[in-house]
């Protein structure tokens, strides 16, 4: 009975030791492919699933691994946050505790990519066309007002609704159909209108581990992209921190 007693204290030292490490090591590889004095991200809520836990640290194997990131940088609108589940993380974790570099191997990862409306709109009052975002019914509809260079009329503002469209990894705020407002009133099928409607880029190719945008969806709160990434691999002798400029 004191064996096992002494098994399981020792099986909940090694979660807590799995838990700090691998938020660690998840906040480093993040930044793999991006300038060494960018900024890490928050990585919180570390779930590790299996038993025992024992094994998996003693093997650097884990099966099932749960995290959120946010604070991750970005070149287009900000990330409120990213929920990960990883399948397969092999993690050669004392060499890493004790200071030595390894190689982090990911066999699979699916991430929920959160942004808040209000990110999305500040980013969006930089790109042409002055398009605002308002989400409706619970953000089943979208919204929009925008600026359209329309012929014969010039620029005139325009209301309508919205889609985000994916397509190779690249998320399109796409107008499915506007409404001049103002002088006309008039609601317009979109037709061959839509090449003077700003078809706006969400920039997304610098999600951390090579995540892969599949889909995207809205809520009442703001846009999801589902993103998948497989089989990646992160040196740690990439992620040193570098020296400040100058010195």
């Amino acid at each position: 009975m004191a064996l096992v007693a002494q098994f399981l204290v020792a099986d909940r030292v090694a979660v807590a030791f799995a838990k700090r490490e691998m938020a660690s090591q998840i906040r480093s590889g993040a930044l793999a492919d991006l300038p060494c004095d960018t900024p890490p991200p928050t990585v919180s809520d570390v779930s590790i699933g299996g038993f025992p836990f024992l094994t998996q640290v003693l093997t650097g194997s884990f099966s099932d691994v749960g995290m959120t990131m946010t604070g991750l940088p970005t070149t287009g609108p900000r990330i409120e946050r990213i929920s990960a589940h990883v399948r397969g993380v092999h993690v050669p974790i004392f060499r890493l505790a004790t200071g030595g570099d390894g190689t982090i191997r990911i066999d699979d990862m699916r991430a929920a990519v959160h942004m808040t409306y209000a990110d999305l709109n500040a980013f969006l009052r930089t790109q042409p066309g002055r398009v605002h975002i308002t989400p409706v019914d619970g953000g089943r509809r979208l919204e929009i007002t925008a600026t359209a260079n329309l012929p014969l009329l010039g620029d005139q503002q325009v209301g309508g609704v919205t889609t985000f469209a994916v397509h190779d990894n690249k998320v399109t705020l796409v107008p499915s159909e506007i409404s001049l407002s103002g002088l006309f009133n008039l609601t317009l099928p979109l037709g061959n209108l839509g090449s003077y409607v700003p078809q706006i880029p969400i920039p997304v190719g610098d999600l951390p581990f090579k995540l892969t945008v599949t889909n995207a969806s809205t809520d009442a709160t703001g846009l999801s992209l589902a993103a998948t990434a497989t089989n990646i691999e992160v040196s740690t002798a990439d992620q040193k921190p570098c020296r400040p400029t100058g010195s």
